[in-house]
């Protein structure tokens, strides 16, 4: 199967406390907002594209992501639901590009490009494995 440039596929996401920056706080300096963390708006893009790529799977095979370039232009706060909208625009070697936008009940809240590589399962997590043995 081949992908067309301009397939478009899309995840609807409700944000929870869970999802809030607030959360994210890794030492006791950290001050973050309550609002949807811009790591988490990340892996919302991630998840719309990697959505788009289920149909090219084999048996054994994930798309992951290696690239991501966004800005995050406006808050959502806990409960409203971030929708995200990616675009396939091609390939480039092994690697196939995006272009994503989100939006919650307020307008736009995230643009970006994105770019997954298909790989095996097992070869991942192999390669993984070797680099803490």
């Amino acid at each position: 199967m081949e992908l067309e440039i301009g397939v478009q596929d899309k995840v609807e996401f409700k944000v929870k406390n869970s999802d809030l920056a607030s959360n994210l706080n890794i030492s006791p300096d950290d001050g973050f907002p309550d609002v949807f963390a811009t790591a988490r708006l990340v892996a919302l893009m991630e998840c719309s594209a990697a959505k788009i790529l289920i149909p090219l799977l084999k048996e054994g095979e994930l798309s992951v992501g290696v690239g991501v370039n966004i800005t995050h232009l406006a808050a959502t706060l806990e409960g409203d639901v971030a929708i995200s909208t990616a675009t396939f625009e091609g390939i480039e070697g092994k690697l196939y590009k995006f272009s994503i936008e989100v939006v919650d009940s307020g307008g736009k809240i995230g643009v970006g490009t994105h770019t997954r590589a298909i790989i095996s399962n097992d070869r991942l997590m192999a390669g993984a494995n070797r680099r803490v043995s």
